[in-house]
Formats: C-alpha cells, structure tokens, sequence
C-alpha cells in the first residue's frame, strides 16, 4: 500500500536536492557578483526615471499587461515522473492529497514571485498619484494573490478536459479577466465592476470544477509539463556543469531555411552550419533570442531613459548571449563531432562567429526601437557601443567560458 504523505515528502526531498546539487555551480561563479551589478544599476536608473516620469505612457495598462500574462502563465507543480503513468495510474483517486501538497508548494512559489513583482510596481503605483497608498497597494496585492491561486485552480481542472477544450481559448479568456481585473485595481474603479469580474471567476471555477469531476487525470500532459520545466532548469544549469539528463525538444520550421543559405558550403563552416541549424530548430534557444529582443525592444520604445537605455540595450545583450552560451554544449555528448575532421580552433571560431552575427542583429532590432520612439540620438549610440561591448563579450568572456566548458 503506498502511503500518500510518504510518497510527496520523498518526491519533495528529491527535487530540492536536485536543484541544490546545480545551484551550488550556478551561483558559485561570478554570476552573483554580475547579477548584483546589474540589480544595483537597473534600481538606480529606475529611481532616476521615477523622478520624472514622461505623460505619454499607459502606466496602469502596461502594469495591467504584466501581471495578466504572469497571472495567466503557470501550472501546478506536479513533480510527477514517466514511471508514475504505470504505477501511480490505479490509485489516482487515493492522490488527492498529493496533488493538494503539489499545489500548496506551487502557490507558495508564485506568491514570492508576485511578491518580487510587486517590490518592482509599487514606486511607479505610489509615483502615478498622491492618493495611492500603500494600504492601497497592499489591497490590490491579495486580490491579485488570489487571483493567482484562482489561476493555479483553473489550469488544475483543465488538465482534466485537456481535448475537450482548447489550450488556447482557456489562456486567451484567463488573460482577458486577469487584466480586466488588474486594470480595474490599479484604476480604482466602481466596486460593483470588481465584483462582477470576481462573480465571473468564481463562476467559471465552479463550472469547470464540476464539469471535471467525472474526468480522470491527463497523466501524459502532467508528465510532459513537468519534464519541460525540468528541462528549462537543466538548460541553465549546463552553462556551468554537464547535465546528463538535459533533453531539448526540435523542431524542423521550414521557413527559416533560406537563413541557412547564408552559411557557404565549405568544410570550415562545418561547426557554423551545425550550430545554426542547431539555433534555428531548437525551441529554447530561438525562443530565448525572440522572447529577450521582444521584451527588450518594449522596454527601449517605453522607458525613454536616454543614457538608461544604453545600459537597459546592453544588459538584454548580456542576457540573451548569456543564455544562447548553452548552445556550445547542445552536442557535447555526442561522440560523432570528434569525428570531424576539423581543429577545435575553427569550431571554436564558428561558435564566436554565430554569437557575434546573433547579438548583432539584436543590436540593430533594439536601436531601432529607440528609433521609432523619437531618439535617433541614442539609436545610433547603442548600435556603436554594442558593437563594442559584443566584440568584449564574445570574444574574451563567452571564449573564455567556452574553454572552461571543454
């Protein structure tokens, strides 16, 4: 007979054991030292930016956005392996207790999130208005709590109609009343509005709480979420160590096949053709670059900071070729590469090559954000001192990273 509250405290110890076992690399390095840095630099141009804040921006809208889509983004953490499809499927029903302890964890996990998010919001909420206090803001903060745990509940009972209900629908209408409701919070609208997006949420809770009472549990979805967000820590953590376990999905995406023309056909661009098609195909890594340059890009046209931009450019340079460095050790247990006929020092080259054309392409994406928002200045400011700052970065830091990695 297996004991529920046995099987969670052991799964629990499991996990964390193997997060610490890769933190103890990840924050060993001087990453603390450059994370602290950018911290300190980032809190002092936004205090800067506070003290006079442009007229033109939506602020309650683009708080209102980020926090929907965090609101919305997010499962439950299951902790669930393959193996459990064969031995935990007959006592599906005995595991509520489980997956009440799986959620508890994942509503603990988000609330410091949220509360981090918050931390970030508060001094351009109090800024907006001298009636906004903080009492205000401590309000607003657990109804939006809250709302994070009616999210968590929501997605739970999906995965019970998970075929019968599209993915997509549900995160489209979650995103909708998570920034309806944000927005009517930070806008200090009738209560009786707040109250009927709250009555709507409760009331498709219990709809969908009913409607999958008579479901089992997708077993393979659960699974399948679990392993990618594993698999999201793995690919961090093989920057610094090797991660045995580490898995990426691919994909062929067709329509970015003419970028590979690009690369000419000859024996030296061997590495430089691999690890392009590599870049392209993998979901992690071109999703990092697109997600980064998107963020990145808003965060330019929107936080007109002048000489802040400049630093706000160069550190999602810094981020998005600190993450693609994990791209270098994408085919490290792969015997065949030793079989290329071809030195270390041209799929070295190669490598240094793909960065510096990636990070280049970002540079010239960001100025022209800064572009549209009317600061041609600072435009062509980036695109000098990021080409500086790539040729540093790439060829001292990630090389050097590079040759510790072998």
């Amino acid at each position: 007979m297996v004991d529920i509250n046995e099987l969670w405290k052991k799964r629990y110890n499991q996990f964390t054991t193997e997060i610490r076992r890769y933190l103890k690399y990840m924050f060993n390095d001087h990453l603390l030292i450059a994370l602290i840095f950018f911290t300190g630099g980032a809190a002092f141009y936004y205090n800067r930016w506070l003290e006079d804040l442009p007229d033109h921006i939506p602020y309650v809208f683009i708080i209102s956005v980020v926090l929907a889509m965090f609101l919305t983004n997010g499962t439950v953490q299951t902790l669930l392996k393959e193996p459990d499809l064969v031995f935990l499927l007959p006592i599906e029903k005995k595991l509520d207790t489980y997956f009440q302890k799986a959620y508890t964890l994942s509503s603990v996990f988000q609330s410091y999130v949220l509360l981090i998010l918050f931390a970030i919001i508060a001094p351009l909420y109090l800024k907006l208005s001298e009636e906004h206090t903080l009492t205000h803001l401590g309000v607003i903060f657990v109804i939006v709590l809250l709302s994070k745990m009616w999210n968590l509940l929501m997605t739970w009972n999906i995965h019970f109609l998970y075929g019968s209900i599209s993915k997509y629908s549900d995160i489209l209408i979650r995103l909708f009343l998570n920034f309806v409701l944000c927005y009517f919070l930070f806008e200090s609208v009738s209560v009786y509005l707040l109250f009927a997006v709250i009555a709507i949420k409760i009331g498709l809770l219990a709809y969908f709480y009913k409607a999958r009472s008579k479901r089992g549990l997708k077993w393979d979805l659960l699974i399948d979420l679990e392993s990618k967000r594993m698999m999201t820590f793995y690919r961090l953590a093989n920057l610094f160590t090797d991660v045995p376990k580490l898995q990426e999905r691919i994909k062929r995406r067709r329509w970015l096949n003419w970028i590979t023309t690009f690369s000419k056909y000859s024996q030296k661009n061997t590495f430089g053709y691999l690890y392009l098609r590599t870049f392209l195909r993998t979901s992690d890594y071109l999703g990092i670059y697109i997600r980064l340059t998107i963020i990145g890009g808003l965060a330019l046209y929107f936080l007109q900071m002048e000489y802040g931009n400049l630093a706000i450019g160069l550190l999602f340079l810094y981020l998005t070729g600190y993450q693609l460095m994990t791209l270098w050790r994408h085919h490290h247990l792969k015997i065949w590469l030793d079989l290329y006929p071809l030195p270390l020092s041209i799929r070295t080259a190669s490598f240094l090559k793909l960065m510096t054309s990636i990070l280049m392409i970002q540079t010239f994406i960001f100025s022209i954000f800064i572009l549209v928002s009317g600061q041609w200045l600072f435009a062509l400011l980036l695109i000098v001192v990021g080409v500086v700052f790539i040729y540093f970065f790439v060829n001292h830091y990630i090389k050097t990273r590079l040759l510790k990695m072998l």
